[in-house]
């Protein structure tokens, strides 16, 4: 075993035999479902492991450098920054290795790249230690090569206008650039401050200061070339919290360009480089340093994603249109992010990220076709992406496509190797919520992933608002209060603010609010109105109040699938109230807006052996079934129901099969679920095909009086699902089959067992809450 072999030869002082064994990550790639226990123990492994090589090449480094072995000790201190990137004192140790062999150009670039993962991965800058070795090096390698180098350059000024308050930092001012060389192209020292601004204008947060009114500025205060103290004043009198200085240098027919941004004191946050063959190729060069400058002023560990998009697309118009999408995303608005994020993929049909966060917005918006065609199309450019991004890619597709458990080991790699990842987080817990409960756990285990991208990025709105919902299921009322005015405040025109103004109403029972709620949600997009009532049901737990909402929501319905829809919930409502005469008034009016909802539905309700449907009722919804064609259902167009679409003839079947075991004619109830396994699975629903008759088959085996084969079969089925599906769809859901395995594992003395299915019941969907 190379693990307990690596531990043996540091025990033993072997430290070269021991770099020699570690190759990589302990265990990398491996995960064990449903065992956060394991987790936790794998990734204190991971780090003692890593922290053993780290300390062990460090001892190496230093023990070749003392017997004037350079080259192994530069070999063994680049590999002990390897194993701990983010070490400054192993950096140190590098560039002064490099410095003392004459490689201050090395030194340099391991500086700067050290530099770069600092701000992009934990948004901070190296200590003032190690800034000035950095100094020192630049200093040398600058006279030795006789260079004349600006002592702006490798130094910070002392002297710095304190930052007015009111200053935006999101507002960025470019300063002229000093022109070198080529008296001809003196033109581009003011041309720069237009073209680069405008290069940066509407990236997403980022503004520019208006070009004209801040050269005016420059003229008037005659501007000293390159200065940052003054440089800072013109920025403050401008509006803008950073600033830009730069200088473009023309040598042998080539243009180079330095830029660096400033914050509002005049200390430098980061510098950048960008190259072109000459005159002609100047627009690219500045947009080149844009997207340089984009990169890595993205701070903090949530704009990870906004860092890389800056360097894997060419086009400017590309990553503006992003960056403005990502942005509505992280404020959680999805239809706007999808707007912007069309404009982004237009602009460059090769940018692999824009159609990642693009499939994300549609997803998000419950469009799951579209979804899984923007994944598909963004995969086809996923080689331009490191592997850390392409398991992101993986596991968005295998979650798209209800592949649940591929998904969540995909998103527990990348959180065990990259455990800054935001994203990773977030997805984790989001597949966590939805999906656990058809696994028997509940969707609270979601919880420490959710507080985990909240600890990366404290504003995340999609985390808190999952937060609310699972403190809600926990009983927390007051957390659930507190993280939903949060969102509310954060996120005033997010998708999901009106969800969580409809849960802070209810439950709350404010008059005001509800009031309010209910006339917003009256022009609603239905994703709204349908988020806005789940979370008064199943999360405010307030039935009666549910009620009301969805009275109120039917009277003012856009159509008559929508009016449908209304009542189909109604009736949910009043069977979870005991009410099952109220329950089948509903759905005899839904019925006639929606044939095929209101009447499988009715159907399902007759199956229940519980809820108190009389056995004349399930026999008429029996023979209303026999009755109909469902081959010949009308397809829909509206969005919920859409989902059934060319799937009648399976439920037509599933639900006969239930209907006649409750009314006890196993004979029919058997031969209607023999008649589901022949019937070819619908093309592109085939999980579901595959769920509806393991589901009809148990049912029959339990009614059978063979409870031990009813489980078996249900362990048979398939229960991944893509999450929209399975809260949208009372079929889809499971719901029912959820519960036969909770009985079923009662009747066998599988207490435990039992606890967890039934607990996890009624965590999602209004169409659960019959069970609950």
């Amino acid at each position: 075993c190379d693990a307990a072999e690596f531990e043996a030869a540091v025990a033993r002082g072997d430290l070269s035999r021991a770099l020699d064994v570690y190759r990589g990550e302990f265990l990398a790639g491996f995960h064990v479902a449903g065992a956060p226990e394991y987790q936790d123990w794998l990734d204190r492994e991971r780090t003692r492991f890593r922290d053993l090589a780290a300390q062990a090449a460090r001892k190496l480094a230093d023990d070749a450098a003392s017997l004037d072995r350079h080259d192994d000790a530069i070999r063994y201190a680049r590999r002990s920054l390897l194993l701990d990137p983010h070490d400054e004192s192993g950096l140190r140790r590098l560039m002064t290795l490099l410095d003392t062999a004459g490689d201050r150009a090395a030194a340099l670039r391991a500086y700067d790249e050290f530099a770069r993962r600092l701000m992009t991965e934990l948004d901070l800058e190296p200590s003032r230690e190690t800034r000035e070795i950095r100094e020192r090096v630049a200093r040398l390698g600058a006279r030795d090569s006789g260079a004349n180098v600006s002592s702006s350059a490798i130094q910070t000024a002392t002297t710095r206008d304190p930052r007015p308050e009111t200053l935006d930092t999101s507002t960025i001012a470019v300063l002229p650039f000093a022109i070198r060389g080529d008296p001809a192209l003196a033109w581009l020292g003011e041309g720069i401050v237009d073209l680069l601004a405008t290069a940066l204008d509407g990236a997403g947060a980022v503004r520019a200061a208006d070009p004209r009114a801040l050269l005016r500025l420059v003229q008037r205060e005659g501007w000293q070339e390159q200065d940052p103290a003054s440089a800072a004043t013109i920025a403050h009198q401008v509006g803008a919290g950073r600033y830009v200085l730069g200088s473009l240098v023309s040598a042998g027919g080539r243009l180079q360009a330095t830029a660096g941004l400033y914050d509002g004191r005049g200390e430098q946050e980061l510098s950048v480089q960008a190259t072109a063959g000459g005159e002609g190729e100047v627009f690219d060069l500045v947009d080149e340093l844009a997207r340089q400058l984009l990169a890595a002023g993205q701070a903090g560990p949530g704009a990870r994603l906004s860092r890389l998009a800056a360097r894997t697309t060419t086009s400017m118009p590309a990553l503006k249109a992003y960056l403005v999408g990502e942005g509505h995303i992280r404020a959680g608005r999805y239809y706007d992010a999808m707007e912007s994020l069309q404009d982004a993929v237009t602009a460059d049909p090769t940018f692999a990220l824009a159609y990642y966060r693009f499939a994300a917005a549609a997803g998000g918006c419950a469009m799951p076709e579209l979804a899984r065609q923007l994944a598909e199309l963004g995969a086809e450019h996923r080689n331009r992406l490191s592997e850390h991004d392409r398991y992101l890619f993986d596991a968005q597709r295998a979650w798209l496509s209800g592949a649940v458990t591929e998904a969540e080991a995909h998103y527990a790699t990348i959180t065990s190797i990259y455990p800054g990842d935001v994203e990773a987080w977030f997805l984790l817990g989001d597949l966590l919520f939805h999906s656990n409960p058809l696994r028997g756990r509940s969707a609270t285990e979601a919880r420490g992933a959710f507080e985990r991208a909240l600890a990366l990025e404290p504003d995340h709105v999609t985390s808190l608002v999952h937060l609310v919902r699972i403190a809600a299921l926990e009983g927390n009322r007051d957390e659930a209060l507190e993280r939903a005015s949060r969102v509310i405040e954060l996120s005033p025109e997010g998708d999901e603010v009106l969800a969580m103004r409809a849960f802070r109403a209810y439950a709350t029972g404010n008059g005001e609010e509800i009031a309010a709620v209910v006339e917003a949600l009256r022009s609603a997009r239905l994703a709204a109105i349908a988020l806005a009532f789940t979370d008064v049901a199943v999360y405010a737990g307030d039935l009666v109040a549910a009620e009301s909402l969805a009275r109120e929501l039917t009277g003012v319905a856009r159509s008559d699938e929508m009016r449908a829809l209304f009542h189909v919930l109604l009736a949910h409502l009043a069977l979870a109230r005991k009410a099952p005469d109220a329950a089948l008034a509903e759905l005899g009016t839904a019925e006639k807006l929606d044939r095929a909802w209101g009447l499988e539905t009715r159907a399902l309700f007759a199956a229940l052996p519980f809820g108190g449907i009389p056995q004349e009722e399930a026999v008429a919804a029996r023979d209303a079934l026999l009755a109909w064609d469902a081959s010949r259902a009308e397809a829909s167009s509206f969005i919920i129901f859409a989902m059934h679409n060319d799937l009648h003839p399976h439920i037509r079947l599933y639900l006969l099969a239930l209907v006649e075991s409750r009314l006890g004619d196993l004979r029919s109830a058997r031969a209607h679920a023999e008649a589901l396994i022949a019937l070819t699975p619908v093309p592109g629903a085939e999980a579901i095909s595959h769920h509806l008759t393991r589901g009809a088959l148990a049912r029959v085996l339990w009614a059978e009086g063979k409870p031990e084969e009813a489980l078996a079969e249900l362990g048979r089925g398939q229960t991944e699902a893509w999450f929209l599906l399975t809260v949208a769809s009372p079929f889809y859901s499971q719901a029912f089959e959820r519960w036969m395995r909770a009985e079923l594992l009662t009747e066998l003395g599988r207490d435990d067992e039992a606890d967890g299915w039934r607990d996890s019941i009624a965590e999602r969907s209004p169409y659960e809450i019959i069970y609950r």
